[in-house]
């Protein structure tokens, strides 16, 4: 009799370690995918917009800041043009009547002046040039408020593409839990296990249904956030259609330090600032030159007709412009010194950012390729074994949970992974791709 539930012990034990291996089988042959591809729209509703990241760069244009700042570049592109131009001349006309001392008859004398200004030509230069890096400051911060932008687009895409992707996960499990519950009923019915864990497996499948329709009400809402973007009605649904399996690459540190310096918006703001400081101590120093007037005149009196030719200068006895020259150059220092400030927050960020993005995409990657295959094997190995009756119905409710989890730990950790290494671009001025 012994020997007998020997052999039955030992059938069974060699029935579930082959079970494991063949299960274990094509999942070391081939990597698994470890998330399930966004379902269809049933039948009747309006077909679903796929969007891919490329289609919302090319909407970035549309937002309301950036085309004011397309304004402002334009004003100041007309300051260049103003500073350029040369003042207008001046008219004086005076009209009175002539009364001789002595004899003759009286009658009306006039005389015109035309002025023409010449002291503007000595600051014209200068002016120019700090109206020219206006324009480089406001377009370096168009740039990067286009980038900005371009990071919440990039964090509202991926967010999208994390909610859809929970929710496909996530009723597929209910359907594979639902099978479960099929399972365990019949079992009762056979009276192979106790009514009790029915009653637990239709628990789980509950609480899975609950945390399907909360991942449904969130993947709304983030299609809702990208509905004033695409111009389209709101509940429309939106699908973000991406390749989970393409990670963003990290950059070096001094990689990112050197594109930092080069090309980073804000920091050839502050640069531009600056220059536009120089230029401004320069029409400073300029203004200490005497302006000058070239002045033509006629005058008409009672007895002769003159013409003429005069000068105007400005007679600098109290004023030598010295405290607006230090105050210029005051200013300039600050803008060096806010420069230099720039650099120091700037590359701080990136050091951040760097180390953010390489451990996101290194967490992404382990989860994706060890853990979350991993887990669906043991699942499917614990849902099987239970079927022949060699575990509870917990451990397999526990191996279930541990899938739910790793894959929801997958998804966040390549969502965070996208918009970490998003933002370490925008910080060493590369848009977002």
């Amino acid at each position: 009799m012994r020997s007998d539930r020997r052999r039955v012990f030992w059938s069974r034990r060699g029935a579930f370690l082959f079970l494991v291996l063949q299960l274990a089988r094509p999942a070391l042959a081939e990597p698994v995918s470890p998330i399930t591809e966004p379902r269809g729209v049933p039948g009747g509703l309006p077909p679903p917009v796929q969007v891919t990241w490329p289609d919302l760069v090319r909407l970035v244009d549309e937002h309301p800041r950036l085309a004011a700042g397309k304004l402002q570049i334009e004003a100041a592109q007309r300051g260049v043009n103003a500073a350029r131009a040369a003042p207008n001349p001046s008219l004086a006309a005076g009209v009175g009547r002539g009364l001789p001392h002595e004899g003759g008859s009286a009658g009306l004398e006039w005389d015109l002046a035309l002025s023409f200004p010449l002291g503007w030509l000595a600051q014209r230069a200068p002016r120019v040039a700090a109206a020219k890096a206006e324009v480089e400051v406001v377009s370096a911060q168009r740039q990067a408020l286009r980038r900005e932008v371009l990071l919440e687009l990039g964090t509202l895409f991926w967010e999208l593409f994390t909610a859809q992707t929970q929710v496909a996960s996530l009723e597929e499990l209910a359907t594979q839990t639902r099978a479960l519950v099929g399972t365990v009923q019949r079992r009762v019915q056979q009276g192979e296990v106790r009514p009790v864990e029915a009653t637990r497996v239709e628990i789980e499948l509950e609480q899975v249904l609950a945390e399907l329709e909360a991942a449904q009400t969130s993947l709304t809402a983030r299609q809702d956030r990208l509905v004033p973007w695409l111009h389209v009605p709101r509940g429309q649904v939106i699908v973000a259609a991406a390749d989970p399996g393409v990670l963003p690459v990290a950059p070096s540190l001094e990689a990112a330090r050197a594109r930092l310096r080069a090309a980073h918006p804000t920091l050839r703001a502050a640069q531009a600032r600056v220059r536009t400081r120089q230029a401004e101590v320069a029409v400073e120093r300029q203004a200490r030159l005497p302006a000058l007037a070239l002045t033509g005149f006629t005058a008409h009196e009672l007895d002769k007709q003159s013409f003429g030719l005069g000068v105007a200068v400005d007679l600098p006895l109290w004023n030598w412009n010295s405290e607006r020259i230090a105050q210029a150059e005051a200013r300039l220092g600050a803008e060096r010194q806010e420069v230099e400030a720039t650099v120091r927050d700037l590359e701080a960020l990136v050091v951040e950012a760097q180390a953010e993005c390489r451990a996101s995409v290194q967490t992404a990657t382990r989860l994706g390729a060890q853990v979350v295959p991993r887990a669906q094997i043991a699942a499917t190995t614990m849902e099987q074994t239970y079927q022949l009756g060699e575990l509870s119905l917990l451990e397999v409710i526990d191996a279930r949970r541990t899938l739910l989890e790793a894959r929801r730990r997958y998804l966040r950790a390549l969502s965070r992974a996208q918009i970490d290494c998003h933002r370490l671009g925008a910080l060493v001025g590369e848009e977002p791709r």
